[in-house]
């Protein structure tokens, strides 16, 4: 991939402490430690490669941060199913393997109560370099950064749900007058369920390779993901009540689950849908064998890559299909905000998180997330969603940075990943044509006693809201002498 012209005037601020031109506020390294102060050293990073942004990061700001600081990255990239188990491990024992980990938002809660995320706020306040975790939203910034009321990570994206489509299909005169003639009515990219079953129903042909859409079932949390994505949170799912009562029994979670994962709409899929993860259903897309794609923004580096996918230069994004309340004749549509942070092993010496902190501030700080965002499309802080001639490059970063100010994310809670594989688990026997009812039923029992079993009930914890998480990340900006628009 090319580098712009401009990244040497980056490396070279950087190398010299000199505040870019146009960035207001930015010390990339502390002067009193001179310039280059880990010169020579080596960062080991616990890390995982399952969705594309990250690959673009390392190809493209990784080399960037090793040409100004002198450091040399040490990746140790293991499958995502790996990542947690071999964090809690090494946590456990308190081991000091590697420096940087790779934590998702629904992790940070298990890892925190074993002791092995350090708090990010003395390095901010000594040497704040680039970082500015002021420059997302505070949705955004509760769910990947913190751990509850604690600073622990610089999110290495931000992940907001996105429907991606062939505009080739959508544009063509033939599937238009076919469209009008089969269904009356024009052909526009879904805006509610029922829109999204029946253009699915309509691209659906496997004698040419063809299928309507395709989502991820392969594992409970992948499974987990797409079901309140996409579906979940726009009919009116949550994950608990005030008092940590699952809330997956409703109506709204059975009707959710009976459609995303019944027969009708798996059949609008290619054959293997039930086993697919994250790689098979961007293949599918990439590879021109689906019209639509419900994604997040993860993915959009790789689908605008010509080199990549052979629709690139043909594929759009749009707001994901809300449901249709029958009440009110109004679309609701919800959206998750959730996605990794680095985060520092309390684990490792003193001067090894000094290194891990000068990291985490300039590689993943504000400058070079704008030089990410000019060359992929892809972009998570609000002054790059915010950009004027970013967003006129890339106009989708506008529905990016509204849904990021709106997300709804996962619980941060120590004990989550296990209720997490407990009702990504039904949803997987829901697509294997078990009934959704009792399935859910039986896994909303199974997370009760997983909340009972960490005695949240006797004790009488309540649940955080993604309203108190603005709370903590406001009162967090505000012991850090920083202000938010959102916390005024």
């Amino acid at each position: 991939m090319k580098r712009f012209k401009t990244l040497l005037l980056v490396m070279l601020a950087a190398a010299l402490c000199l505040p870019l031109v146009g960035a207001q506020d930015v010390q990339l390294t502390d002067p009193a430690t001179g310039a280059r102060p880990f010169e020579g050293q080596e960062l080991r990073i616990l890390n995982t490669e399952v969705v594309p942004i990250l690959a673009y990061q390392h190809q493209i700001v990784d080399p960037l941060y090793e040409e100004a600081s002198g450091v040399t990255l040490i990746y140790e990239n293991a499958a995502h199913s790996d990542v947690l188990p071999r964090i809690q491990t090494t946590c456990a024992a308190g081991g000091d393997d590697f420096d940087i980990m790779f934590v998702e938002d629904g992790w940070a809660g298990a890892l925190a109560a074993l002791g092995c995320l350090e708090e990010l706020d003395r390095f901010y306040l000594a040497a704040p370099g680039d970082s500015h975790p002021e420059d997302f939203t505070t949705r955004a910034f509760g769910t990947v950064a913190m751990a509850k009321e604690k600073w622990v990570g610089i999110p290495t994206l931000v992940a907001v749900g996105m429907f991606a489509y062939r505009t080739d299909l959508f544009n063509d005169p033939d599937e238009q007058a076919a469209f009008m003639e089969a269904y009356g009515r024009d052909l526009a990219v879904p805006q509610t369920w029922g829109e999204l079953a029946e253009v699915g129903a309509f691209f659906t042909r496997p004698d040419e390779d063809l299928y309507g859409f395709n989502y991820r079932y392969g594992t409970p949390n992948n499974i987990l993901f797409d079901y309140m994505i996409h579906f979940g949170f726009s009919r009116g799912v949550d994950f608990f009540d005030a008092d940590f009562n699952p809330l997956f029994d409703t109506e709204a979670a059975i009707d959710t689950a009976s459609f995303f994962a019944g027969q009708d709409v798996l059949n609008l899929q290619p054959p293997g849908r039930e086993s697919f993860q994250f790689g098979e259903v961007m293949q599918n897309f990439t590879q021109g064998k689906v019209a639509m794609y419900g994604t997040e923004s993860w993915a959009i580096p790789l689908l605008l890559d010509s080199e990549a996918s052979l629709v690139a230069e043909n594929t759009g994004f749009a707001p994901i299909p809300g449901w249709l309340n029958p009440e009110t004749g109004e679309i609701q549509s919800a959206l998750l905000s959730a996605g990794p942070a680095y985060m520092i092993n309390a684990h490792i010496p003193e001067e090894r998180k000094w290194l891990a902190w000068d990291y985490l501030q300039l590689a993943h700080g504000v400058e070079f997330s704008r030089i990410l965002a000019d060359q992929t499309g892809a972009g998570h802080r609000i002054s790059v969603l915010t950009d004027p001639d970013l967003v006129a490059k890339w106009p989708h970063l506008t529905a990016n940075y509204e849904a990021a100010k709106v997300g709804i994310g996962r619980p941060a809670e120590p004990w989550w990943p296990e209720a997490e594989n407990a009702i990504g688990r039904a949803l997987q026997e829901v697509a294997a044509g078990g009934d959704a009812a009792s399935l859910m039923a039986d896994a909303n029992n199974d997370i009760r006693e997983i909340v009972a079993d960490a005695g949240y009930y006797d004790e009488g914890i309540t649940y955080v809201s993604v309203q108190q998480r603005e709370e903590f990340v406001c009162a967090k900006l505000a012991d850090l002498g920083l202000e938010h628009d959102e916390c005024m």
